[in-house]
């Protein structure tokens, strides 16, 4: 319970700050100020997040997502919740990683609603009159009229290269019922501009609940256009069908990320299967390892001279690495295996002793069953993500190299160096996260190993 009291209290400042703000402070520095408070609630509790490698690198995007009920619990004034999901991915996200929380579209408030018209007239967003939260005496006409606004600031928005957070639903659900059913406007809309908007898919779960009685998930999704499913303007006859293949698809990610545990049951499965048809396993070097060997799309031909299996899996720690490996390698008898472990396991704060002395048992597990075998040991790269923990990293990386220089069978192969530039980290290497590598921080980690092996050979 501690945890949840936490979220309220922080939740419950955060309210209280942006409702006593000056009022000649602009909506922008409003958005920003929120979205650091929000950042501090965040904070007290462990959200996963997973796909941020799916995060664009341009601004003015479409961030659609489920939008799903707040626990009454998180009631920050009389009759008023701040929305957590909605405000988690305009402050944590959109904040953190383009440094703007964008505009969000909201709903107006009831005459009644004094709370909720005092918070979000501070922002300036996109308004709408929501179905059930609609004054009885206010025409249809005026209604549908003020809607249709909704279109003309939503391009402007777009076009000043600032995003949009959306639910194409127009109502919120709890996580075992959502989504619900996608209506067509936000889809109309970016099928209607000149150049279509990426449209990026977020899934949330358990936000809902308390943080003590489940935790909550966020995962970010490849982005698509509308043109991706043969839309191409708003009068089309395939956009009715295009939202509903991306509502049921939804329904899937939701119901997937939902029950999904951190046993990495589905990611195993799908590694199972690559072995199982992998029909050369001859000579094998087998890549092992989190995000950076899991998202290493092109092993085949970047090392066109080798005959590789990629078996990476994401957020592994080293732990997960050594759970598993059994299960994976026990119908493999690599030639090499080559690791990238022990980033994700700073999250966990663990020292930089106690994760190398972690990595050195699971070195001395893979030998004991593979004696014969070579281990190529990656260096952490240092990633503007985890720029705080640099220090740990370098120690953690030089107890890899000093070991190295004594058994025979372990080689260390310096990626760190390489992302750095003048002292500083190489930025441009990395995907919009700034922990994932793009394909020119790829070529890189390439070029690093292939030193390696030119030296050995």
């Amino acid at each position: 319970m501690n945890e949840d009291k936490a979220l309220l209290e922080a939740l419950q400042n955060s309210y209280n700050d942006i409702v006593a703000a000056p009022e000649e402070m602009s909506y922008q520095q409003i958005r920003t100020r929120s979205a650091k408070q929000i950042q501090k609630a965040f904070s007290t509790i462990d959200v996963e997040i997973k796909g941020s490698e799916n995060l664009p690198t341009e601004q003015g995007v479409i961030f659609i997502y489920n939008h799903l009920l707040n626990h009454p619990f998180f009631t920050v004034a009389k009759d008023f919740q701040i929305t957590l999901d909605s405000h988690f991915i305009s402050s944590v996200l959109l904040e953190k990683y383009y440094n703007n929380p964008g505009t969000r579209v909201v709903r107006h408030a009831l005459p009644e609603e004094e709370n909720h018209k005092n918070y979000y007239d501070k922002f300036q967003y996109i308004r709408v009159y929501a179905k059930n939260f609609t004054p009885k005496e206010l025409a249809k006409k005026e209604i549908k009229n003020v809607n249709k606004q909704f279109y003309n600031q939503a391009a402007v928005a777009l076009e000043n290269n600032i995003s949009l957070v959306f639910s194409p639903e127009g109502s919120s659900y709890n996580t075992d019922e959502s989504p619900g059913d996608f209506l067509k406007g936000i889809f109309k809309f970016a099928s209607n501009q000149k150049q279509q908007p990426l449209i990026v898919p977020i899934v949330i779960a358990n936000f809902d609940k308390l943080p003590s009685e489940a935790p909550f998930k966020c995962q970010i999704m490849p982005p698509f256009r509308m043109s991706d499913f043969g839309v191409n303007s708003s009068d089309s006859g395939a956009l009715s069908g295009a939202v509903q293949t991306i509502n049921k698809q939804y329904k899937k990610w939701v119901k997937e990320l939902s029950k999904e545990d951190k046993n990495f049951a589905s990611e195993i499965a799908v590694l199972k299967n690559r072995i199982a048809y992998k029909k050369n396993k001859e000579d094998l070097f087998v890549f092992y390892g989190s995000s950076t060997i899991r998202l290493w799309k092109n092993l085949n031909i970047d090392f066109p001279n080798l005959n590789t299996l990629n078996l990476g899996f994401g957020g592994a720690f080293i732990h997960s690495l050594s759970d598993y490996f059994e299960e994976l390698f026990h119908d493999l008898n690599p030639k090499a295996i080559v690791l990238y472990l022990g980033g994700n396991d700073l999250t966990l704060g663990y020292s930089a002793k106690k994760i190398a002395e972690e990595i050195v048992l699971f070195l001395d597990k893979i030998h004991k069953k593979f004696p014969d075998a070579k281990i190529y040991n990656i260096a952490i790269k240092p990633s503007l993500e985890r720029e705080n923990e640099l220090t740990k990293i370098k120690e953690i990386n030089t107890r890899l190299a000093t070991l190295s220089e004594t058994i025979p069978y372990l080689f260390q192969i310096d990626f760190y160096q390489k992302m750095i530039r003048d002292s500083s980290i190489r930025k441009e290497l990395f995907l919009q996260d700034g922990l994932h590598l793009n394909p020119a921080g790829y070529n890189v980690l390439k070029g690093a190993i292939d030193e390696k092996l030119y030296q050995l050979a």
